[in-house]
């Protein structure tokens, strides 16, 4: 079944099953966003837990995609597809069961391999069936979509912990009847041009050594100053055992018939600065959702339903653009400004955000708001479509799931970093907060042991909170650094004009 000859109403019966897997997927990390404060008094998780719930999840689900998207190249996409979707409906469906904190995150991880591999599964099989000239036009949807669930989850979240004969546990099922659904309507509706017959070879050296090298690493970041010190012998194996792993990687690689990730395709220019720009955008697509979340709550005092409320303006910014600018590239067949200028409006927005405190005025948030989510709906499906123009069918799976791959793994390490930040600006706020006002700090406060104001005075709970409002503003600034480079190397690229064919 070829893409030139799908009709847009074949393609759009395919489409809604493949977003409403994505639009799930996506949901799952930033559904908790709202609800993490309620499970972790629940759970009795801690401060580093709640990084992790998200973490674990994208940590999973980083390894996953390169492995998942060369696979499609050698094996059946639409079955991987399939596969894939009952993986993560597993795992949701065991994180919602979980008793403890640590539980929850080992569920997590299922959950994000999942992920990991439908996301990379639903670009491929999109990018196998639609010609790049016409894909601008359904990949507006897509990223409207994508944009739309990273954003709308914690307000689902919110409103699902509010009521209360639903609980937060349903913030995890949620998602299983609508998977359900897509794997029906896949199952109808998707048919796929044969495969070339052929004996696959997979690269299992190469997904172990990625996976092992970036859990290694991501763990090393995550855990280091919180679980062992940063200069102990736990933090040195982790960071020998991630940094060792990759230059194997990289060595088997070279090596391998059948690579994970073609290393040729990271010398084409595009791809290589399309990389580089997508780690900006997955750190601002995954970070922002979690944190305001919490900032919302905890440091202005809003309930789950009304924290997710105040982030519409994510959502609104990331749909409207995302849409306007697939259509116009499927309209101009160029790409390149509208991925500039996305890039610049997402970083102007990221700099707005790091002057926010516990006074900030809603207005001004909601702007920044509106501008993040607009920039980054502008120039995330546009970056994965200029670099699956620049390449043949047969390194589709693997160059559409390499860019997704280094987004997932810039929002990794962005949560990460930024909640390592958002944790020390805290405890430093809280300090001086209790110091000021000749107060001793509580134990359970001070050892970040749990996220609830039982017990506290007025007083003290006030401290608390402008302590966490005013620790926000401190993670967007090396986003804002990170999204200004990415706009320089969205102006270094080459424009190319999309082509009319699949291959």
């Amino acid at each position: 079944m070829a893409g030139s000859r799908l009709t847009h109403q074949e393609v759009m019966e395919i489409l809604w099953g493949l977003l409403l897997a994505l639009f799930v997927a996506m949901t799952s990390v930033t559904i908790v966003g709202t609800a993490l404060p309620t499970m972790m008094a629940q759970l009795h998780g801690t401060e580093t837990h709640y990084s992790w719930v998200v973490t674990a999840m994208l940590l999973a689900s980083t390894a996953t995609t390169p492995i998942a998207g060369r696979l499609g190249d050698q094996f059946d996409k639409k079955r991987l597809l399939l596969i894939s979707i009952g993986i993560f409906t597993l795992g949701s469906l065991l994180s919602g069961m979980a008793t403890s904190a640590n539980m929850l995150i080992a569920m997590r991880v299922i959950q994000g391999i999942g992920m990991g591999a439908q996301m990379s599964m639903v670009q491929t099989v999109i990018a196998s069936i639609i010609p790049p000239r016409q894909r601008g036009r359904y990949n507006g949807y897509m990223g409207a979509v994508m944009a739309t669930a990273t954003v709308s989850g914690p307000l689902i979240g919110g409103f699902i912990v509010a009521t209360p004969w639903l609980g937060w546990r349903w913030s995890m099922w949620i998602s299983i009847p609508f998977s359900l659904l897509a794997i029906v309507i896949l199952w109808w509706k998707l048919k796929l041009i044969p495969m070339e017959q052929r004996t696959p070879k997979v690269d299992y050296w190469g997904s172990a050594l990625i996976t092992l090298g970036v859990s290694s690493l991501l763990a090393w970041l995550s855990l280091g100053g919180e679980i062992f010190p940063w200069v102990s012998f736990t933090s040195a194996i982790l960071l020998v055992v991630g940094v060792v792993a990759i230059v194997a990687f990289v060595w088997v690689e070279k090596r391998a018939p059948e690579p994970i990730v073609p290393l040729h395709l990271l010398t084409q220019r595009t791809t290589a600065l399309s990389i580089v720009a997508s780690i900006a955008v997955g750190t601002a697509l995954n970070a922002p959702p979690v944190f305001l979340g919490q900032y919302f709550q905890v440091g202005r005092g809003m309930n789950p339903a009304m924290a997710g409320l105040a982030l519409t303006p994510l959502m609104a910014g990331s749909f409207l653009f995302s849409t306007a600018s697939g259509l116009a590239v499927s309209k101009r067949g160029k790409w390149k400004k509208i991925v500039i200028a996305g890039l610049l409006v997402m970083t102007i927005g990221l700099g707005m955000l790091t002057t926010v405190d516990s006074t900030s005025p809603l207005w001004y948030l909601w702007v920044a708001m509106f501008l993040v989510g607009g920039g980054q709906g502008a120039a995330m499906q546009n970056l994965v479509l200029a670099v699956q123009n620049t390449v043949p069918l047969r390194d589709l799976g693997a160059s559409t799931a390499t860019v997704v791959f280094f987004r997932s793994l810039g929002g990794a390490v962005g949560v990460q970093i930024s909640g390592f930040v958002f944790t020390q600006s805290v405890t430093s706020g809280i300090s001086q907060g209790f110091a000021a006002a000749g107060l001793p700090i509580p134990a359970h406060v001070s050892e970040g042991a749990s996220m609830t104001f039982d017990g506290l005075s007025t007083q003290a709970e006030q401290i608390i909170r402008t302590a966490y409002g005013s620790a926000v503003g401190h993670i967007f600034l090396a986003m804002a650094v990170f999204g200004l480079v990415s706009v320089i190397l969205a102006a270094l690229m080459s424009e190319t004009t999309l082509r009319d064919d699949v291959d």
